[in-house]
C-alpha cells in the first residue's frame, strides 16, 4: 500500500501512545498510537461509525445525517472521508463490512428498484464505485446482510416467503446460487474465510454451520458471541454486572478463558482482539489470543464504549461516547 502521509496527517488529530507486547512478535514492543477519525464536512465525529476496513489503510462506515434519521454511507481513503453518493438512492443503508479487496457489504432498501437486502460495493476507494444487487432464492427474501469474507462470500438473514420464518442466506463464490440454511440453531451472525458460519439463537447459544453440518458450541452460560476468524470464536460471559469475562474457542467442545477479559468483540485472521478489560465498561485493550497485550490510550477525560474492530493490518477501530471513532496503530516496535 502506498500511503499518502501528508493526508493522514491531515484528517487526523494524534492523541497519544502507548506501550505493550505486540501480537506478532513477542521478544518486541509495540507503541500504539491512537488517532481520531474525522467526519466528512458538514457532518459531526460524533456520529459516526467505522464498521470495515479493507487493512491496507483504507476503512467505511457511516455517518448520520443532520437532516433526517437515516445514516450515510462515507468512505475513507488514506484516511480522508468522502460520502458514498452512489447509494444516495438507498433508505436507510448500513455499510456492515469490507474486506482486503476494498469491497464494501451494504445492507438496505434502493429507492429506485425497490431492491432490499444484500448489496457488494466495489472500487469506491480508487474512484466511482459499482453497486451489485445479490438476489435472494426463489421463495425467500432477504432482511439485512452480516457479513463479508475474504473471498467474496457473503451471508444475511432473510426468511421464507411461505410462513415468514427466519432462514440464514449464503453466497458462495463455490456455489451456484445462494445456499439457504434452515435450522433451529440459530441465524447467521459472521462468517469465516472458510466459508463456516457462525450461528447464535438469541438465547445465549451458538452453533458452526459448514458444508451442511452443525457443531454446537460450547458454553456453561449464557454467552455473547462476537465473531469468527481463523476458526477462532469470540465473545464473554456475565459474572456480576459489570464484571464479566471473555473467552475465547479454538475448539467449539471448549473454551479458553481471556486473561484479564471483560468483552472480546473483534479478532482477526493472527488473533489480536480487541474488548474492554475486566468488566463490560474496562478500558479498551488488546489481546494475542488469550494473553492480555495492553490497555489502549484514549483521549484524556474519555472512556471507550465498544463497537471495536480490529484489522488483518493489526489496525484497531473503537468510539469513545460524546467524542466519536478512534484508530488505534502500532506505530513502532523496541526490544
Amino acid at each position: 500500500m502506498h500511503r499518502r502521509i501528508g493526508i493522514v496527517a491531515a484528517a487526523i488529530i494524534a492523541l497519544g501512545t502507548i506501550t505493550a507486547l505486540p501480537a506478532t512478535a513477542d521478544t518486541k514492543t509495540c507503541d500504539w498510537t491512537v488517532t481520531k477519525v474525522v467526519a466528512p464536512d458538514g457532518y459531526d465525529a460524533d456520529d459516526a461509525w467505522i464498521t470495515g476496513t479493507d487493512s491496507h489503510g483504507n476503512y467505511s462506515g457511516t455517518v448520520d445525517s443532520p437532516t433526517s434519521d437515516s445514516a450515510v454511507p462515507v468512505l475513507w481513503t488514506d484516511g480522508r472521508p468522502r460520502i458514498a453518493d452512489e447509494l444516495s438512492d438507498f433508505t436507510y443503508p448500513q455499510v456492515v463490512d469490507e474486506n482486503s479487496a476494498g469491497s464494501v457489504l451494504v445492507s438496505g432498501t434502493q429507492r429506485g428498484t425497490g431492491r432490499r437486502g444484500a448489496f457488494l460495493f466495489t472500487g469506491g476507494h480508487s474512484g466511482h464505485g459499482t453497486l451489485t444487487y445479490l438476489p435472494s432464492p426463489a421463495g425467500y427474501e432477504t432482511d439485512y446482510a452480516t457479513a463479508l469474507n475474504e473471498h467474496g462470500d457473503v451471508l444475511a438473514n432473510g426468511h421464507a416467503v411461505k410462513d415468514n420464518h427466519a432462514v440464514t442466506l449464503l453466497w458462495s463464490t463455490l456455489a451456484a446460487g445462494p445456499i439457504v440454511i434452515d435450522t433451529p440453531a440459530g441465524e447467521g451472525s459472521d462468517l469465516d474465510d472458510d466459508g463456516t458460519v457462525l450461528l447464535t439463537n438469541g438465547h445465549g447459544q451458538a452453533s458452526l454451520w459448514r458444508h451442511g453440518q452443525i457443531t454446537p458450541i460450547a458454553a456453561e452460560r449464557y454467552t455473547i458471541f462476537h465473531g469468527i476468524r481463523d476458526g477462532k470464536v469470540v465473545g464473554e460471559q456475565t459474572v456480576a454486572w459489570p464484571d464479566a469475562q471473555s473467552l475465547l474457542w479454538t475448539d467449539p467442545a471448549t473454551s479458553r478463558p481471556i486473561d484479564h477479559g471483560g468483552t472480546a468483540q473483534s479478532i482477526n485472521a493472527h488473533g489480536l482482539i480487541a474488548g474492554n478489560r475486566d468488566t463490560y465498561d474496562g478500558p479498551a485493550a488488546v489481546w494475542s489470543d488469550t494473553t492480555y497485550l495492553a490497555d489502549l490510550p484514549l483521549p484524556a477525560g474519555t472512556s471507550a464504549d465498544g463497537s471495536y474492530l480490529v484489522g488483518d493490518d493489526g489496525t484497531i477501530f473503537g468510539r469513545v461516547s460524546g467524542y466519536g471513532p478512534l484508530r488505534w496503530t502500532c506505530t513502532g516496535t523496541h526490544a
